[in-house]
């Protein structure tokens, strides 16, 4: 692949991960990843905007040479992708998080898990003593996860040091708690999605922002002329309402897809890969029907 084609050299990119760069088994394909490294290599502005923490991601997305500020935790933590280092985090007001806490006091259905900052770092913590199966299967994902903090009592973490929220479980409590916490919607971002890689697993999230706020903050500092983000999942909406391109990849949810400029091939055949390689470079996509390897 060489050179770039006709789209703006300023144009910035800006991809979800999971269900969209990603393959349905977390990985990326060796011609994802060759397309994006030419991108950036040749001066092509490219990052990505996920609701996982920038450790998860960074191990998911490790071949791939960014240079760009990532947006973590759904665009509320943008990261330094070549330090690693947090650059920035909005919290959620200190009265919703008590208010969660009190809704779910001594649930065996919902327990949520709370991120803050400690000592210069993310640590998701949750309460030791409670373990809900939502709390067991998180856990059970992420042995050694350096940002696990099992809690003792509440009050060991400041509710207004949290940054984002997230409870796991069935869909109906979790739809009930969001019914509960709805008068608090102006002052927080809520999405209730089921997890593509565990079907039947629901996550109600709460953030302080949204990846919009994220996309239009670094937009304005790479001096970018033009924006184009690919998603799937409700909270690629937001940083889509910011777009001047929106891609959704054929598995995309249906209101995402009712969303989007134009529906692009799925994350199973390299979606995201092959629009860059058709429209932004010069390169000719992989014939239909061949799979490149797993790296």
């Amino acid at each position: 692949m060489s050179g770039l084609g006709h789209r703006n050299h300023r144009e910035l990119l800006v991809s979800d991960l999971d269900g969209t760069l990603l393959r349905p088994d977390a990985t990326l394909s060796a011609f994802t990843v060759s397309v994006i490294n030419e991108y950036i290599a040749s001066g092509g502005l490219f990052t990505y905007a996920t609701a996982r923490s920038y450790t998860s991601a960074a191990r998911v997305t490790a071949p791939l040479r960014l240079r760009l500020p990532v947006m973590t935790y759904g665009g509320v933590v943008v990261v330094d992708s070549v330090t690693g280092q947090a650059r920035q985090a909005q919290f959620l007001p200190a009265a919703l998080v008590e208010e969660v806490f009190r809704l779910t006091d001594g649930s065996r259905l919902v327990q949520p898990i709370v991120y803050v900052i400690r000592e210069g770092r993310d640590r998701a913590c949750w309460l030791a003593d409670r373990i809900t199966p939502g709390v067991a299967n998180f856990l059970r994902a992420r042995p050694g996860d350096p940002r696990l903090l099992p809690l003792s009592n509440r009050n060991d973490i400041d509710a207004a040091s949290v940054f984002y929220v997230s409870l796991i479980g069935d869909r109906q409590p979790l739809h009930e708690l969001f019914e509960q916490l709805s008068d608090t919607a102006g002052v927080c971002h809520f999405v209730l999605a089921e997890d593509i890689y565990s079907p039947g697993q629901w996550w109600l999230e709460l953030t302080s922002g949204t990846k919009a706020t994220a996309v239009a903050a670094l937009t304005a500092e790479v001096a970018a002329e033009r924006v184009t983000c690919f998603g799937d999942q409700l909270n690629d909406l937001p940083m889509f309402a910011v777009a001047d391109t929106a891609l959704a990849v054929a598995n995309a949810a249906p209101e995402v897809r009712a969303a989007a400029t134009q529906v692009i091939g799925a994350n199973t055949d390299d979606g995201v890969a092959r629009w860059i390689a058709e429209t932004v470079t010069t390169a000719a996509p992989l014939e239909s029907g061949s799979r490149p390897a797993v790296r």
